[in-house]
């Protein structure tokens, strides 16, 4: 029974994904693969990294802004 609805949903989701546009950056990503000393410029400049750091900021910032409405709500705040 599990498969069968595993199945189901696999179809589902892969049928809401076709609905979605394809995304513009594909060709700028597939010209980037391409280049050989992109490895060494990313050795340098370490972009997973600053994504990594980024991505965690704005979780930082945006959990603060979420308690700060909460607080509000519930008035512990002025």
């Amino acid at each position: 029974m599990s498969a069968f609805m595993k199945e189901i949903l696999d179809k589902f989701l892969s049928a809401v994904i076709k609905l979605f546009p394809l995304s513009p950056f594909m060709p700028v990503i597939n010209e980037l693969s391409g280049m050989p000393f992109l490895k060494y410029i990313n050795w340098f400049v370490p972009i997973g990294d600053f994504v990594k750091i980024g991505t965690l900021w704005i979780s930082a910032i945006g959990a603060y802004y979420a308690w700060t409405v909460i607080a509000r709500w519930v008035k512990l705040l002025g």
